[in-house]
C-alpha cells in the first residue's frame, strides 16, 4: 500500500535518522510533552463547548473521550 505524503523520501529518511539517534529518554519526554499538549487542547475545546461545567466535570469529559465517539 502506498502512502500519500508531501515529504520527499530523502527528507523522510533524514527525519527518521534524527529520531532514531535520540535517546529513549528523550523520545519518551517528547511523547509525554505531546500528550500534555493534546490534553490541554482538548480541555480548552471542552471549556468552549461547556462553559458552565466545573473543572472536575471537564476533566471527566477529557478522560472519557474517545476518537470513535463512544465513551470508555
Amino acid at each position: 500500500m502506498s502512502r500519500v505524503s508531501d515529504t520527499s523520501a530523502e527528507a523522510e529518511a533524514v527525519r527518521l535518522a534524527a529520531l532514531r539517534a535520540r535517546s529513549p529518554e528523550a523520545r519518551l519526554r517528547d511523547a509525554l510533552e505531546f500528550s500534555e499538549m493534546m490534553h490541554a487542547i482538548a480541555l480548552a475545546r471542552l471549556r468552549e463547548l461547556h462553559p458552565a461545567r466545573s473543572k472536575v466535570e471537564l476533566a471527566f469529559l477529557v478522560a472519557n473521550d474517545s476518537s470513535d465517539g463512544t465513551s470508555r
